[in-house]
Parts: C-alpha cells; sequence; structure tokens
C-alpha cells in the first residue's frame, strides 16, 4: 500500500532488525506496529529518537490508547492494515523540511 503511494518501505520484525536497519539509513517516517508489545515499542522508539532523531514516528495500537508516549502521530487499527495509512503518513513526509 505505502509503496504504491510512492514511499520506499524497509521492514524489521523486531529490536535487532531496528537496530542493524537504523545503522545505516536515514528514515522519514518510523511506522511502529501494533503487534509489538508495549515494552518492545518503548525501545524500538528509544532506538529511533537515538538514531535517526529526525524521522517522524507513527505508532500503531489495537486499544483505546497509544501505548508509548511521544509519537509524532498514532492510529488505532484491527489485525488489518489501516484505510487511513497512507493518509497519515503523506501528511508526516509532508511536514518534513526540504534542502
Amino acid at each position: 500500500m505505502l509503496q504504491r503511494a510512492g514511499h520506499t518501505v524497509s521492514q524489521a520484525r523486531d529490536l535487532r532488525q531496528v537496530v542493524a536497519a537504523c545503522s545505516g539509513i536515514q528514515f522519514d517516517v518510523v511506522i511502529v506496529g501494533q503487534s509489538l508489545p508495549a515494552k518492545e515499542k518503548l525501545r524500538v522508539y528509544d532506538v529511533i529518537r537515538q538514531s535517526n532523531s529526525g524521522a517522524r514516528i507513527l505508532e500503531l495500537h489495537t486499544g483505546p490508547e497509544r501505548e508509548i508516549e511521544g509519537p509524532d502521530a498514532n492510529l488505532r487499527v484491527n489485525d488489518e492494515v489501516p484505510e487511513g495509512l497512507v493518509e497519515v503518513v503523506n501528511r508526516l513526509t509532508a511536514r518534513r523540511k526540504t534542502a
């Protein structure tokens, strides 16, 4: 869905993969998925803020409240890809400063 909208997508399924991905790439937007436990989300959030401080962070969550404090946006979802995901990512990338 994001690729069809023109975004380059990279996936990391655990904290180790997040650390590896962040060691060589600067991301515009990082999506912290709903399947991660809250403690793991916090660790991922900290890694992103330390290594990609300019990245916008979008937290996906299934409960009524977000699970981490500080993301640039959050989106409540069910088990499927959320309908508004592309719009939120587009909005977050549009806020980035350009050269």
